[in-house]
């Protein structure tokens, strides 16, 4: 059994979505969806398995006003 990956960002670390790494070759980067790509968010939890092994969910409180799961491929630290 493949261990599942995780991204590691702590709870309450500010992020911003970014596009997430190709699966396979040819494919191109894959856009975070609904309008996301650039916004802020901060983690609200660490991440937990998701069946894709795309860094797992991380649940996220946005700058914008939102909160939801999203995968933590798409999520990079701002330092």
């Amino acid at each position: 059994m493949v261990e599942p990956k995780l991204v590691d960002i702590p709870a309450g670390t500010l992020v911003r979505f970014v596009c997430a790494p190709a699966r396979w070759s040819g494919e191109a980067p894959r856009p975070p969806g609904n309008d996301l790509l650039g916004q802020l968010a901060i983690t609200v939890t660490t991440a937990t398995p998701d069946d894709h092994g795309w860094g797992g969910f991380v649940f996220l409180n946005t700058v914008r006003g939102e909160s939801f799961t999203h995968y933590g491929d798409f999520l990079e630290v701002i330092e």
